[in-house]
């Protein structure tokens, strides 16, 4: 998979209908400065990108991490259910949420702390707004807890 940084990539590759690529500027600017707020507070780093697979464009998707904590936020093409592949939208479906890294002995990966319940949108602006804001909310929850207090999402196993 290929990936470019969010303002270095054409939008029109997963929004090919889109006539003026230049509205969904302020709420890529908006998602970015969240993750990237995020990763400063907790020393971390973070990512907006494009993501390409040899079969086409398959999304926009971002992170910020800190200290066994991490946000991300996807906002998806259409997949063919049997080949997988990446379909031309709409719909391009959002998820956004927030992890913290498991604690227990046996390290299952990660846990949920905050999620967004799916959504699906026909709209590129309103999708990539809804990103916008679906990071901005993750963000806040997790700047409103101290680092401390998401550990024991870490120990549910």
């Amino acid at each position: 998979m290929r990936t470019t940084h969010w303002d270095a990539g054409d939008p029109r590759r997963l929004f090919p209908a889109l006539d003026d690529p230049s509205a969904l500027l302020p709420p890529l600017r908006a998602a970015a400065g969240a993750l990237r707020e995020f990763a400063e507070r907790f020393g971390g780093d973070w990512q907006l990108s494009w993501h390409e697979l040899p079969a086409g464009l398959c999304g926009l998707s971002g992170y910020a991490e800190g200290p066994g904590m991490w946000c991300e936020a996807e906002l998806d093409a259409p997949r063919d259910p049997l080949e997988w592949h990446p379909l031309p939208g709409p719909p391009w479906e959002l998820s956004v949420r927030t992890a913290v890294r498991c604690a227990a002995p046996v390290d299952c990966g990660s846990h949920r702390v905050h999620e967004l319940p799916e959504r699906a949108f026909d709209d590129p602006v309103a999708a990539v707004t809804a990103l916008a804001e679906g990071v901005r909310w993750a963000v806040e929850r997790a700047l409103a807890a101290p680092p401390d207090s998401w550990a024991r999402h870490a120990r549910r196993c």
